[in-house]
């Protein structure tokens, strides 16, 4: 029943309801005693106050000297419209009024109660003081136009109470409406919240003091709850990306302690492999000279020269991975006149079925050493390559100025962006995580040293550059490097302040 009439304007119709089923008949028979009382009472006073009117009137009088006058006063009761019954008994003799209907019956003695012995005549009999004769004086009064009054007076209680009833209902499930609409509309007003609309306000205007109470302490608890969630949300957010600044930052460090490492390592194998093929070169050089240039052995010792240029080549390229590249001399550089340069070396070292493509921003300048520039284009564009030898694709490069603020890696602010771009294989997740570290390589062995793209990343670093990878398994890498923007009250170190174009480098020198 409690999950049927769960609505407040059904219960406290229910409860009305209720209380009336249990207060309505006691009312309806408490009220209907009073009105039968009430006429009881006053048709018998009338009777009574009748009969005693005309006894006294033969105690007095001398009706009772002659039969006919005393049948004359009993008819006269008969005729006033009250009488029913009317007779006076004299020493056992009876004389009685001659207009007493059939029905009327004999007289039954006196009744004590209206309606007593469930006929419709009231009889009483007064005795008659008269000179010390023995009489009676018999009356008997109609109570069917009292029993009338009662009746009616029974259907207008129910209908008043009928009546009652329905008011009532109708005020009680105004009232229950009344109540329920302020909770309604919190009710709605908590789906809304509950919903995800925090800022719908939980107001609602009512002329009931208890109402507007608990709405105003509503609405500040929903205020101060949706004020600790953004504040929340906030500390959530900066939590986040301070766990993922965190994170970023100790895996640079990581890699930078690593190339720290291997760098030293792999400078100290230099310099020793460098003063071993040093003898090596003069040596073979000072042979050569005095050989006859036609003898075989003079091609033998070409050979000899040729191999230890190219390993001093290695030799100079691990040292430039190995130094503290923060030292070099900087300067304005143009990317443009970088980029121009180096794509002019590769079309001559590129197969025909790779493309390049050449866009962006010429004007781009940035502050760097110019050597060290040319190096870091060529091995990112060396690298692009030769992820297509085989299948071909599209090499393009482009320069542009752009204010970073979407990328996490990035700090935010204005940079000159170079962007090389291939569609070769791609790489996945594990790749990328290592292709910034020294002597790491998909080639086969012997096809590279796996220090291009480490040198790309120091060069990087040393310039305060960012470099970000973007690159999926079949669908081509793209690197972009962010270099803060050169401002004309930024002072070169190391150089004068006009534009230097990088020196010429071979392409048997790079990686």
């Amino acid at each position: 029943m409690a999950r049927v009439i769960d609505r407040l304007w059904l219960r406290l119709t229910f409860v009305v309801l209720v209380i009336q089923a249990a207060l309505l008949p006691l009312l309806f028979y408490q009220l209907l005693l009073i009105v039968e009382k009430s006429h009881a009472d006053a048709f018998v006073d009338q009777v009574r106050t009748y009969g005693r009117v005309l006894a006294d009137e033969l105690e007095i009088g001398d009706v009772l000297s002659t039969p006919s006058r005393t049948l004359e006063l009993l008819d006269s009761v008969m005729l006033s419209g009250r009488g029913a019954y009317a007779e006076i008994v004299e020493n056992g003799e009876a004389v009685r009024s001659s207009l007493i209907g059939p029905n009327a019956g004999p007289f039954h003695g006196d009744d004590f109660k209206f309606h007593s012995r469930g006929d419709s005549i009231y009889f009483i009999s007064i005795p008659i003081a008269k000179g010390g004769r023995d009489v009676v004086l018999r009356l008997g009064f109609d109570e069917t136009e009292t029993l009338e009054y009662i009746k009616r007076a029974r259907s207008r209680i129910l209908l008043a109470l009928g009546a009652f009833t329905s008011i009532s209902l109708a005020l009680a499930i105004w009232l229950a409406t009344l109540l329920a609409r302020p909770m309604t509309h919190l009710t709605d007003g908590a789906r809304r919240i509950a919903n995800g609309d925090v800022n719908s306000r939980l107001e609602f205007a009512s002329s009931i003091y208890e109402v507007r109470e608990l709405t105003r302490h509503l609405e500040s608890m929903r205020r101060e709850l949706v004020g600790t969630s953004e504040r929340l949300a906030g500390e959530i957010l900066k939590r986040a990306a301070g766990e993922a600044e965190r994170r970023s930052l100790e895996q640079r460090l990581r890699h930078r302690e690593r190339i720290v490492t291997v760098g030293t390592l792999a400078g100290g194998i230099a310099h020793e492999f460098n003063n071993i093929m040093t003898p090596v070169l003069l040596y073979a050089q000072d042979a050569l000279d005095v050989v006859p240039p036609d003898e075989p052995l003079a091609e033998d010792l070409r050979r000899v020269i040729t191999a230890a240029h190219r390993a001093r080549s290695l030799v100079n390229r691990v040292l430039a991975f190995s130094r503290d590249i923060d030292a070099e001399p900087q300067c304005r550089v143009r990317l443009g006149v970088v980029v121009d340069e180096v794509l002019t070396l590769l079309r001559a070292l590129v197969p025909s079925n790779i493309e390049i493509v050449r866009c962006g921003d010429d004007d781009a300048t940035i502050v760097a050493d110019p050597g060290l520039i040319h190096q870091l284009v060529m091995n990112l564009c060396t690298n692009a390559y030769q992820a297509m030898q085989v299948s071909g694709g599209v090499l393009t490069v482009a320069l542009s100025q752009e204010h970073a603020s979407n990328d996490a890696r990035v700090e935010p602010g204005d940079y000159v962006v170079l962007e090389v771009l291939d569609t070769g294989q791609g790489m996945d997740g594990e790749t990328r995580e290592r292709i910034f570290d020294p002597f790491f390589s998909t080639r086969e062995v012997g096809a590279g040293t796996g220090l291009g793209l480490s040198v790309v990343h120091g060069i990087a670093t040393s310039m305060k550059a960012a470099i970000t990878v973007d690159s999926e398994p079949g669908a081509g890498a793209r690197f972009r490097l962010y270099f803060p923007v050169f401002k004309e009250t930024d002072s070169p170190i190391g150089a004068a302040s006009e534009d230097i174009e990088p020196p010429r480098v071979p392409a048997s020198e790079t990686l």
